[in-house]
């Protein structure tokens, strides 16, 4: 048989993958597929594995399988049977023997720690097929693509997190002779075992994300499942999100009221077939979404930040208002309205609260010049100065009313901050848009956070963690947009690297309230911990004594309180 099964490995070889071969039917189908893919990745069937890494002995996997090993490496004393684990890429990172002999002989075929033995590595065989092929496999002489490995047989499992993603592969291995069809069973109860260690040790939040992205997934429509630290999505739901859309998602569906079990949300401005839920199963709650299949043309992530302001144009040919907060990006807002015009000219800008004497013969002359006039912050302006911007607004409408005048006025105001006189001016004229303060639409900061780097960092140098991010939708942002502009920018004047981490930021911001409501005991403890942490110069350790709990509570409180600082990829 073995004769057999060579010559069928060299005939698929010489003939290559379009070739006809007699292969089907003298292996298993799997060891067929797998002896293609070795072809299609040019693997050579006479040499060893050369890739060779240090193996990362504090791995997760590594972690959870040890205690696993130990039990086995006892079982298998005086046997030629030796266990093997890989990690995801393929990578031995451990080998349990209980003979020397054996471990020499091993060495010399470079099945030893560090060594590659992914199928794009070495071809064919126990540890790198499984996780291929995603399920237990036997592997047998000249089954194996490597003619180095023709003289064992080797079982082996793909070892997977509770959400099914594989981490790395067990495989027991040996002499062909030792070959015994309880091997297989064996090395699927081994990967079992370290499958439920790895399950033990994740936080119970983990795991009901993990519970809830198996009930709820759906092979083809894409989906998401998430909390405010992690993110499960579908292979179609990968293009749904990044970090930038996770952070406003989670603010949106944060502030969304779930009295009625699910809802549709608004997106990018349009009504979208996205049915979301919230699932109290687990610690803390947590949400399922489901989204239409997205069209094929449409490759960015798509954004969840809503529109930059609100506004409710009224159209008008001589004027732009825009009324608003100060900070909440006014002007920005009435030059962006006032450019989709096809007549636009520059536009001449006046500061009304910095102007003093307003000069406004100049602002008639140069709106009867056929310029146009911005006037910024008109809540600056005293009631007397009123009645000027009244007569100016008059003489321009009426003027415009008679096709004298092609220019359009501009105006930004704040209505809660003007003089009544001024309010009533501002009212005559006609508001034509309405902006927010920033924490009235929290979602919309990831996109203008993104925006803003692209004007202050040009060349793309820098960007911002997810906890940094978090951090900034946290904020109450008294200085609207401005505020958010001035950080940004001296942020990128002083980082010390390319990725903004959230110790960076300004400590007010890094001890901003988390978005949901603390209890009057949550709050006072919230303090306490800061400012134990202030005092012990952020020692984790030291701050836990000076509260006088444990380090293992601080953390807890500290990660249920919203101050976790960690940089977790998300």
């Amino acid at each position: 048989m073995s004769d057999l099964v060579r010559r069928a490995r060299e005939e698929l070889i010489r003939v290559g993958l379009l070739g006809e071969s007699h292969a089907a039917g003298v292996v298993p189908d799997l060891v067929l597929r797998s002896w293609r893919r070795s072809i299609g990745n040019s693997v050579a069937s006479t040499s060893l594995s050369e890739r060779f890494q240090q193996a990362d002995t504090d791995s997760m996997l590594l972690r959870a399988a040890d205690p696993v090993l130990d039990r086995w490496q006892h079982q298998l004393t005086d046997t030629d049977i030796t266990l093997f684990l890989s990690d995801r890429a393929g990578s031995i990172v451990a080998r349990r023997t209980g003979d020397s002999s054996v471990s020499r002989r091993l060495d010399r075929i470079h099945a030893a720690e560090g060594f590659d033995y992914s199928e794009d590595s070495i071809g064919t065989n126990g540890l790198g097929t499984s996780m291929v092929e995603k399920r237990a496999v036997y592997i047998e002489g000249t089954q194996h693509y490597s003619d180095a490995l023709a003289s064992l047989a080797c079982a082996a499992a793909p070892v997977c997190t509770p959400t099914g993603l594989v981490l790395g592969s067990i495989s027991l291995g040996g002499p062909i002779e030792m070959a015994n069809p309880l091997m297989l069973s064996v090395t699927r109860e081994i990967g079992q075992q370290i499958e439920e260690r790895l399950r033990s040790s994740s936080r119970p939040q983990d795991l009901a994300l993990a519970m809830s992205f198996m009930r709820y997934k759906n092979s083809r429509r894409p989906t998401l499942v998430m909390d405010e630290e992690s993110l499960l999505a579908n292979t179609p739901g990968l293009s749904y999100v990044d970090v930038g859309s996770h952070v406003a998602l989670w603010q949106l569906l944060s502030d969304q009221d779930w009295s009625a079990g699910s809802a549709v949300l608004q997106l990018d401005g349009l009504h979208y077939d996205v049915t979301a839920r919230r699932v109290l199963d687990g610690p803390r709650a947590h949400y399922v979404m489901h989204f239409d299949d997205r069209p094929e043309a449409q490759a960015e992530p798509r954004s969840f930040v809503a529109q930059p302001h609100s506004s409710k144009t009224t159209p008008a040919a001589a004027f732009v208002v825009v009324e608003g907060p100060r900070g909440s990006g006014r002007a920005t807002t009435v030059l962006e309205s006032f450019s989709n015009r096809e007549d636009t000219t520059d536009v001449e800008s006046i500061d009304l609260s910095i102007a003093g004497d307003i000069p406004w013969p100049a602002v008639t002359a140069a709106l009867a010049d056929g310029r146009n006039v911005l006037l910024r912050r008109a809540e600056g302006l005293a009631a007397i100065q009123a009645r000027d911007l009244s007569r100016v607004a008059h003489e321009h409408r009426a003027a415009v009313a008679a096709g004298k005048r092609r220019s359009v006025l501009l105006l930004t105001v704040c209505s809660d901050t003007a003089a009544d006189d001024v309010r009533s001016a501002v009212d005559e004229i006609g508001v034509s848009i309405r902006t927010h303060p920033l924490t009235s639409n929290r979602e919309r900061i990831p996109g203008l956070v993104k925006s803003i780097l692209d004007r202050v960092d040009p060349d793309g140098q820098h960007s911002l963690s997810p906890a940094a991010l978090q951090a900034l939708v946290q904020w109450s942002w008294p200085g609207n947009i401005s505020e958010l502009i001035e950080t940004l920018t001296e942020l990128v004047r002083t980082a010390d690297g390319s990725v903004i981490e959230r110790r960076q930021l300004p400590r007010h911001i890094q001890q901003a309230p988390t978005s949901r409501r603390l209890t009057l005991m949550q709050t006072a403890e919230r303090d306490a911990i800061l400012k134990a942490l202030d005092n012990a110069g952020g020692n984790k350790s030291e701050a836990a004594t000076l509260l006088g709990i444990g380090r293992t509570t601080l953390y807890r409180r500290i990660r249920e309180l919203g101050l976790a600082s960690d940089e977790s990829s998300l």
